[in-house]
């Protein structure tokens, strides 16, 4: 009796288990590999890992893989299970899963991973291109999910380890690409703001991606909660310290310090935000104020001028951005930056503050950014930079033919804030309150992700790379206001 080879969860570990690092102890190859849907003591088991790899039980707890939210699950795959795994032996694993799929009875349409979502059995036996973080995450979530390990105990044997089964692909590497993630790299561009002090105001709550091929992110965030409310005492002396950060320029702090007038900073900076609130009472610079931060402090995007800055040059240039930062990034070894123009909102709902800020882009896109590029060269041809940023800004913006630099792709920067909204708050006491809103956070993520793709499908920007930053407030449309107000007294 000839026994087929089965996609099932015990062969896969042993894929896995054949294509780990010299040295790796199985036990932490497979308890972090487990511990992406649950935390258990289980997961590095030495029996119960055992059992899966041989085909003697299924997963404990499977219905919270079902649940688990699939852009999360890919990012543990690249941080917590691909590290375990020798990088010449990663086309090596994607060939051994085609090959058993080849032997697997399976259907040919039949959804290896997500529904609707993940690989066709079809696909993983013809494609050549293939992610290799969310190729796992399918392959996982399909054979934890979808497939009963228990009935395969001797296909799962067909795995050979002498030689390995794995091992035996190297001379087909050729038929795997990689598409390419995207990585980025430490700014030549000196940031303006101390990650360690916004890390004491600010605390990421959870993450995700948008369905884009580009580099992207959504990230919400939250403020301390104190006696079951949002508070506001550490972002207000955050902006009280930073506000002269965002209002002037490098040069113009540059001159303050040489002048050994450094301390005057934060009130000259108050007296200009005063002035242009009073020219332009519209804009609300909280909103500008925050994604200047976010970039900086969370993305590694160094500004290049705020929006007070850009209104200091009204007249000179019509921009719709809330912001300019550029970020470096890589993509296999090719180094590349980005022009990231900012959009800004803070509505009682997510999905208004949402739509708001994609009447922005929506401008944005229409005018393909290029005065916000004019603005950039001009400046930095008339060298209105400090001389240091300014020469790295001009190979980066104007980069000289044969330096291997291309110019700048457009992206987008995104602050988002809201009012959260949680049920039977005033019965909660501050630690069911803190576990509510974390809650209601990660729902608020988890559904907004979809809206916001359908915007950008919409505006036709899916080649565009998009950065996006939430954060829940108490009352919204007030507290963007009083925020910025006492936190300098104005």
């Amino acid at each position: 009796m000839i026994i087929l080879k089965k996609l099932c969860l015990g062969t896969l570990l042993h894929i896995l288990s054949q294509a780990k690092i010299s040295g790796t102890k199985q036990l932490s190859q497979y308890g972090d590999l487990l511990s992406c849907y649950k935390s258990s003591q289980d997961n590095f088991d030495d029996s119960y890992q055992g059992h899966l790899k041989s085909g003697k039980n299924n997963l404990t707890d499977s219905d919270n893989l079902i649940s688990c939210d699939k852009e999360k699950l890919i990012l543990h795959m690249r941080k917590k299970v691909i590290p375990y795994l020798k990088p010449a032996l990663h086309k090596n694993v994607v060939l051994a899963i085609r090959e058993v799929l080849k032997e697997d009875d399976v259907e040919e349409t039949k959804n290896i991973g997500f529904a609707d979502e993940g690989y066709t059995k079809q696909d993983i036996i013809n494609k050549t291109y293939f992610t290799f973080d969310e190729l796992l995450a399918n392959v996982f979530y399909y054979c934890g999910v979808l497939v009963d390990n228990i009935p395969y105990k001797e296909n799962i044997k067909e795995i050979k380890n002498d030689p390995t089964f794995v091992e035996s692909f190297s001379d087909k590497v050729d038929e795997i690409e990689f598409e390419e993630a995207y990585h980025p790299l430490t700014s030549k561009i000196k940031m303006t703001l101390d990650v360690k002090k916004f890390n004491d105001v600010f605390k990421e709550i959870a993450s995700s991606n948008l369905p884009v091929p580009n580099s992207n992110s959504v990230n919400i965030y939250s403020l301390d909660i104190v006696n079951a409310k949002i508070d506001y005492f550490k972002i207000k002396k955050f902006i009280f310290r930073n506000i002269g950060r965002y209002v002037y320029s490098r040069a113009a702090r540059n001159n303050y310090e040489l002048s050994g007038d450094a301390e005057a900073i934060s009130a000259e900076a108050i007296k200009a935000y005063k002035k242009r609130m009073s020219r332009n009472p519209e804009t609300n610079h909280f909103n500008e104020i925050m994604l200047y931060s976010f970039l900086e402090c969370v993305l590694g995007a160094p500004k290049i001028f705020s929006k007070m800055e850009l209104q200091n040059k009204s007249g000179e240039f019509n921009t719709f951005s809330s912001g300019i930062h550029v970020l470096s990034l890589k993509k296999g070894t090719l180094p590349f930056n980005q022009l990231i123009l900012g959009a800004t909102d803070t509505y009682d709902s997510l999905d208004k503050a949402v739509d708001n800020a994609f009447l922005q882009i929506e401008k944005l896109a229409a005018s393909s950014s290029s005065e916000e590029y004019e603005l950039l060269e001009t400046t930095i041809l008339n060298q209105e930079f400090d001389a240091e940023t300014n020469e790295l800004l001009k190979d980066m913006i104007i980069p000289k033919k044969g330096s291997g630099v291309t110019k700048p792709e457009n992206a987008y920067g995104l602050f988002l804030g809201y009012t959260i909204n949680i049920q039977d708050a005033h019965l909660l006491d501050n630690e069911q309150f803190i576990i509510a809103a974390k809650e209601k956070m990660d729902e608020d993520i988890k559904n907004i992700i979809p809206y916001i793709n359908n915007k950008i499908t919409a505006l036709g920007l899916t080649n565009h790379s998009f950065y996006i930053y939430i954060l829940p407030l108490n009352d919204a449309l007030t507290d963007k206001e009083e925020i910025i107000k006492e936190a300098l007294e104005v």
